[in-house]
């Protein structure tokens, strides 16, 4: 598994190992190498281990923190207020039951790996979200300015596209009313140009275009190339005062941009109209069901990491109010109407993965911020609980068919032997 803990620069020495080089992942040491001795050491790894694989990450995120016990770890036994209201059924795993609303899964566990005891130490959404999307503590509620980069930004920075004239890091969802949503999956100290590429137009309109491979109205390509061309010419002026090679990197960031612009590949890879519309069916003709059916056709195309974001405000999960009855909570949406949009959008990518042959680089990764609390609350909710969650893995060239741990007692209040911490993941 690959390490998310800090490492040194300086235990760098010699030529990395393409696992070495992996192991950078989301750590401080790597604030201190820069851009120029990151990208010399992929190259050196690339020297001595040939061609990485173009491997890819769906992160399907649930925002709000969704219940781990009406999703993936039911306590059919516990008494009824830590059960639930809702009744639990086999998957096609021997003794490992889902959430009635998880049928679908269930019956495709075998292509599941099930983490049921990740935790860390908060129950704050801010600083969850970033202990997850980081894999670092953050600073109390209330402070929207992430520490660190997202793990979709340092692969960005560390892997780019897999193929020219895509973005490597792409973000689908809506425009967040919340501000923790956005800080906590860009690039923090990298830098803007290792944010995501975002799409916030819904695949399931169909009317549903890329704003952002489009030009301004009124100008053409042609006049766009002109526009290039002169700033270039000036940009010569100032390129023998640039020691630092600056100039040299807005170059190559400016030739991406056309390229996703004039380019045949990312127009390609967006659009939808492509497929077959009973495939589409199958994911859900819903915004969670083609953004994942577009997550699906991004990373075949040639993108790196593709977060799919299940609502507006990353509070969609966050059901303190009641997990039933709509209109309890002014943000949260209930488990009868998400958990199947959810369950279908799931099985589908799973599956249409699976018969493409992409399972064996694609590896998809569903969680939110943290967990729910063991007791149902007076409303028929269930509160923050950073001690305990699930997440669901699938695909990526891993074992699957495994659920690692659960939560202790009939009541799920700890995890059961060794938990698995989201750095972990």
């Amino acid at each position: 598994m690959a390490s998310l803990h800090p490492i040194r620069p300086q235990a760098w020495r010699g030529k990395p190992s393409r696992r070495g080089l992996l192991r950078i992942g989301v750590s401080a040491g790597m604030a201190g190498l820069g851009l120029t001795g990151l990208l010399r050491l992929k190259a050196q790894a690339a020297e001595q281990g040939g061609e990485s694989k173009d491997t890819a990450i769906i992160q399907i995120w649930l925002g709000g923190g969704p219940s781990h016990f009406e999703t993936y770890d039911p306590k059919p036994d516990a008494p009824a207020e830590f059960r639930g209201p809702f009744d639990s059924i086999p998957t096609r795993l021997a003794g490992v039951r889902f959430c009635e609303l998880m049928p679908r899964q269930a019956t495709i566990a075998e292509q599941l790996a099930v983490i049921r005891s990740v935790h860390h130490t908060t129950d704050d959404h801010h600083a969850g979200m970033h202990w997850c999307t980081t894999a670092h503590n953050a600073s109390a509620a209330g402070n929207f300015a992430p520490t660190h980069p997202s793990i979709g930004s340092v692969a960005s920075r560390l892997c780019g596209a897999q193929r020219p004239g895509l973005p490597a890091y792409v973000q689908l969802g809506f425009k967040s009313g919340n501000p923790v949503y956005d800080a906590n999956h860009n690039a923090a100290y990298l830098g803007g140009g290792f944010d995501p590429f975002r799409v916030m137009a819904d695949p399931s309109d169909g009317a549903f275009r890329v704003d952002n491979l489009q030009l301004v109205d009124g100008v053409t390509l042609d006049r766009f190339d002109d526009r290039r061309q002169l700033r270039r010419h000036f940009d010569r002026i100032r390129r023998d005062l640039d020691a630092a090679g600056t100039m040299r990197v807005l170059d190559q960031f400016d030739q991406m941009a056309l390229d996703l612009i004039a380019g045949p590949r990312a127009r390609e890879a967006f659009d939808l109209s492509r497929e077959d519309p009973r495939l589409r069916d199958r994911y859900g003709r819903n915004r969670w069901g083609q953004s994942a059916l577009l997550a699906r056709r991004l990373v075949e195309h040639g993108v790196t990491f593709v977060t799919v974001n299940t609502d507006p405000h990353s509070f969609t999960w966050d059901m303190h109010g009641s997990l039933t009855k709509p209109g309890a909570d002014s943000n949260a949406r209930v488990m009868p109407e998400v958990g199947p949009i959810l369950d279908k959008m799931v099985c589908a990518l799973v599956e249409d993965l699976l018969i493409r042959g992409l399972d064996r680089r694609v590896l998809v990764v569903v969680w939110g911020e943290f967990g729910r609390t063991p007791r149902v609350n007076a409303t028929g909710g269930r509160d923050h609980w950073g001690a305990a969650m699930s997440v669901v893995l699938a695909g990526g060239g891993f074992r699957m068919g495994q659920v690692a741990r659960s939560l202790a007692g009939a009541s799920g209040y700890c995890p059961c032997g060794l938990p698995e911490s989201r750095k972990a993941i």
